[in-house]
């Protein structure tokens, strides 16, 4: 007896000290801004401190034959919050959007001047505009029967491809695709149970996985685009800012002013290659703040700003 004892004493403190065996991990990505949340996680975010982009996920395409053309805003949408909830970006509204949109059908109607309208990007300083499509869409239905009950099983699965676009550039600089999955199940035994027609929330829940698959990456490469503000109003030695506390502007950073520059057109296939950068004017000392997001600057050197000058951190 005494031997079982001690033998059964060695067998728990083996168990106490030998570590769990652990395979790899099945999980797929989550978003960045549910990754920096998890405990014991090293912080690392993946914008260094500084100004935050103006971001717009313009209007997403539906290609899907199954969508019909109605899913795009779905897509649109779960990125647009996902983009939100990683804290790193000013997010334009939908309404926003809308404005812009006006704007842009607007120049291409002939109803103003050629030349003059407002052109992408430029309606509200946007920094970097996300667009893409909604590539493929489907659902599909498993049902057994069984002696004394039923099971039903429907996957939707959608793929959702993305694009970056620098909207000082007019350059594309991220593209991916990801495709997500999401399967509900109901069973009845003798009559009870869930029966379930059709989930609609299916659709949303399947965006949100394909969008998973790349949201991370996504922000990681919008990191590459450099902020750009403008000049508001000039008033003397005073100059205004379209950017302030919001963007994360703070007392003392220096901004650099440059021209407006010129946007340059391919001869060959007459599409914008992007805009030139302007000459530098001089620079400017961030001394207070107003309004929702505005600031105003202090000429350490230079002159001849004006409105639509752009501004850009000092190196």
């Amino acid at each position: 007896m005494f031997a079982g004892i001690l033998f059964a004493l060695a067998a728990v403190a083996g168990c106490a000290t030998t570590p769990p065996v652990t395979g790899p991990s099945t999980r797929e990505s989550a978003p960045a801004a549910e990754m920096r949340n998890v405990k014991g996680q090293p912080s690392s975010p993946v914008m260094s401190q500084g100004p935050k982009l103006r971001v717009a996920v313009v209007r997403f395409k539906d290609k899907s034959a199954y969508g019909k053309g109605r899913l795009g805003g779905a897509a649109q949408d779960i990125l647009t919050t996902e983009l939100a909830r990683a804290d790193k970006f000013i997010m334009i509204t939908r309404q926003d959007l809308d404005l812009l949109q006006d704007e842009q059908d607007l120049a291409k109607s002939g109803m103003v001047k050629a030349g003059t309208g407002a052109k992408s990007g430029e309606v509200m300083g946007v920094n970097a505009i996300v667009t893409g499509v909604v590539s493929q869409f489907g659902v599909k239905q498993k049902s057994a029967t069984y002696l004394v009950g039923a099971s039903k099983t429907q996957t939707a699965e959608a793929t959702v491809d993305v694009r970056v676009i620098d909207a000082n550039t007019g350059q594309i600089i991220f593209a991916e695709s990801g495709t997500g999955v999401h399967e509900s199940s109901s069973t009845q035994v003798l009559g009870i149970g869930g029966k379930t027609g059709y989930d609609e929330t299916m659709e949303g829940k399947a965006f949100r996985a394909a969008v998973s698959k790349f949201i991370d990456n996504l922000i990681q490469r919008m990191a590459m685009i450099e902020w750009a503000g403008k000049v508001a109003a000039v008033d003397g030695r005073e100059v205004t800012v379209n950017a302030g506390k919001k963007t994360g502007l703070v007392a003392g950073d220096r901004l650099a002013v440059y021209g407006e520059g010129r946007e340059v057109i391919d001869p060959d296939t007459k599409m914008p290659l992007g805009r030139r950068p302007g000459p530098k004017k001089g620079e400017i000392e961030v001394v207070d703040f107003f309004g929702e997001d505005a600031s105003i600057g202090k000429v350490l050197s230079g002159g001849g700003f004006a409105v639509n000058d752009i501004v850009r951190l000092a190196r």
